[in-house]
């Protein structure tokens, strides 16, 4: 009868590396700029190793004995796999802001239809929301932002250590809080494209009423296309500037708790 010892087979360096790479490499599959769809998954692997082997010395310590069974292998496996998805979700939850933004922005400049491939959704979107998120993951390496997030990758243990189950309660008010200030901020960098849309409509519309016989809204559509392109080239910059604020402030909050 041949008998499996997980000790044996796990002694030494083994099962904590494992369990490292397991958490680091499921948040890597859905890291800004790695866990895109056009990253080759070897390359977002090696990363993950890469990663995994320089941080897992330092992690060893909070690492927990080797489970006596498989099935509590397998039990801790899952768990620090579901730690590393909670958190890379989270990060795609604040990517999808300007996702948000952009929506806004290609109705309110007449620019709803027209769609292009975003690499980072891996879908459809309009012209607006797609250059704001590729900025945006842009932005995130230029600045240094991804320094703090591979940082927060490794205090994840911290706020949850590994043999320790996600709590599902707070699990779902994190995702239900995030995602509706995600969109709130959102809509907030797209306010100035909403109040100056709403002030044109209405002109238009005054207009349209003392002249009726003229088709105003087709003769007013290029100076909207062209004027909300104006603006964005105006304001680019701010938005962007207010999302990473944004960006950081939410993911020390979520660390910091």
């Amino acid at each position: 009868m041949i008998t499996f010892d997980l000790d044996k087979q796990l002694s030494g360096h083994v099962f904590p590396f494992l369990l490292v790479f397991t958490r680091l490499g499921a948040t890597m599959t859905l890291f800004p700029g790695i866990g895109e769809s056009f990253v080759p998954m070897r390359v977002r692997l090696l990363f993950a190793l890469l990663i995994s082997l320089l941080v897992y010395p330092i992690l060893t310590p909070q690492i927990p004995p080797v489970p006596q069974s498989i099935a509590e292998l397998a039990k801790l496996v899952a768990m620090e796999a579901l730690v590393g998805l909670f958190f890379g979700s989270l990060l795609r939850l604040l990517l999808g802001t300007v996702e948000t933004t952009g929506a806004i922005l290609s109705v309110q400049i007449g620019l709803s239809n027209a769609m292009i491939l975003n690499p980072a959704l891996a879908s459809q979107s309009a012209l607006p929301g797609a250059f704001l998120v590729m900025a945006a993951v842009t932005l995130l390496f230029v600045t240094g932002l991804d320094h703090m997030l591979l940082r927060g990758m490794i205090d994840t243990y911290a706020v949850f250590p590994p043999g320790v189950a996600l709590p599902p309660g707070d699990v779902v008010q994190s995702y239900t809080h995030l995602t509706s200030q995600s969109f709130a901020v959102g809509v907030e960098i797209a306010a100035p494209f909403l109040i100056i849309g709403l002030l044109l409509y209405v002109v238009v519309g005054f207009i349209q009423r003392l002249m009726p016989q003229v088709q105003l809204f087709m003769v007013m559509l290029p100076v909207e296309i062209a004027g909300g392109l104006f603006l964005f080239a105006a304001t680019v910059g701010v938005m962007l500037s207010v999302w990473s604020r944004y960006f950081d402030e939410a993911v020390g909050d979520f660390l910091a708790r």
